[in-house]
């Protein structure tokens, strides 16, 4: 699920050890912010792109760590 706002804040308190706080957003949550933003016709596009893609060796998977 793409991170829709802040992943740089988030990574850089990870890297310095800081506290933050995080709110994970559903698919449909996802998809309605995307679709009000980019447009339907972009963002189905680019959801489907992202749906067939492979996940990069680096990612960590759920349940990993």
């Amino acid at each position: 699920m793409p991170v829709i706002d802040g992943n740089h804040r988030a990574a850089r308190a990870l890297r310095d050890r800081h506290e933050f706080f995080a709110f994970v957003l559903g698919e449909s949550e996802t998809l309605e912010l995307l679709r009000y933003s980019m447009g339907r016709s972009i963002t189905d596009d680019y959801w489907q792109r992202m749906r067939h893609s492979k996940p990069h060796p680096n990612d960590i998977h759920q349940g990993e760590q």
